[in-house]
């Protein structure tokens, strides 16, 4: 069904005289991808935000990028409803990545981040840690095997949408495994510790006493509504995040988000109308809020944060 799909839109943009590359960026995967496309299990779409833009409040400054988004949405005719209640509520998140000082995992292909969230205003525990496989090569990506011993587990692969260095929308595939230790296990956090849950990071050819250096993301979180997309059966959440390089620091990016899992062949309707609209908040709000040189980043705070752009 979905190679069918492929042909017929690659035929009817030769019939235009349109080049088959102006395809949306769903059509060109799949045509990349092949029988990978089963792989990919979601899709989350991000549009950065240069904080020097909005309010220096981070409450106000999340309900202006609520507000224009909003406003992109109604020109395309895709609907953001906020919340009853609570729809800026602002709940504190740190999210600590871990290298060396060189960055050697990140050029090996690999990511590590834990996560803290709060609840009642202390840190929750145990952490919530996630490796990522990021080699740029999809196949590379997808070829992780990322095998957790010692503790439940999900595996995961998504791709990540954002402004490419052409102006257009750009993707990226990462497969990810997610599961929780408490702060004793993971000890020094250093290599042996992440290592002794995912084996695969000590087949990278460095010592198991490898240090790691802390690359912390001091945030805040709001989830202020959801956007309707055709196609799904229910409406995504909405997730807007700022983040800081130090506690109670002003943030140096924020991002506004939304995502959907599912079968990546049945979903073309949902892939068009998600990628209109990101493409939509780019065209219109970039020049007004957006992140400089957001091409470089394609939409990821992390590449950000590591200085790690395309």
């Amino acid at each position: 069904m979905w190679k069918a799909l492929v042909s017929l839109v690659t035929l009817c943009a030769l019939a235009v005289g349109v080049p088959a590359a102006a395809a949306d960026l769903f059509q060109r995967n799949a045509s990349l991808w092949k029988s990978q496309t089963k792989e990919i299990e979601g899709r989350e779409f991000k549009f950065l935000v240069d904080p020097a833009k909005v309010s220096s409040n981070q409450s106000e400054a999340f309900k202006e990028i609520w507000t224009q988004a909003k406003a992109v949405g109604a020109k395309q005719g895709v609907t953001l409803r906020e919340r009853e209640k609570n729809a800026f509520n602002i709940t504190p998140v740190v999210k600590t990545f871990f290298d060396t000082p060189d960055m050697t995992l990140w050029k090996k292909g690999y990511l590590i981040r834990t996560t803290t969230n709060y609840q009642r205003g202390y840190p929750a525990s145990p952490l919530r840690v996630t490796v990522k496989a990021i080699a740029p090569s999809f196949k590379k990506a997808l070829a992780a095997k990322l095998r957790v011993v010692n503790a439940k587990s999900k595996v995961s692969a998504e791709e990540n949408i954002g402004l490419g260095k052409d102006g257009g929308l750009a993707g990226y595939v990462e497969k990810g495994v997610t599961f929780t230790a408490g702060r004793a296990e993971l000890g020094a956090m250093n290599l042996a510790q992440f290592g002794a849950y995912v084996p695969e990071l000590l087949a990278l050819g460095l010592p198991a006493d490898t240090k790691l250096v802390a690359y912390p993301a001091f945030g805040f979180r709001c989830r202020p509504g959801f956007i309707d997309l055709p196609g799904l059966e229910r409406p995504l959440a909405v997730s807007m995040e700022s983040w800081a390089r130090r506690d109670n620091a002003a943030p140096f990016v924020y991002d506004f988000s939304f995502g959907y899992d599912g079968d990546y062949a049945a979903l073309a309707q949902a892939h068009k109308a998600a990628e209109a609209f990101t493409l939509a908040l780019y065209n219109n709000l970039n020049s007004k809020i957006g992140f400089p040189d957001a091409g470089r980043w394609n939409g990821s705070k992390a590449r950000l944060l590591l200085n790690q752009g395309f």
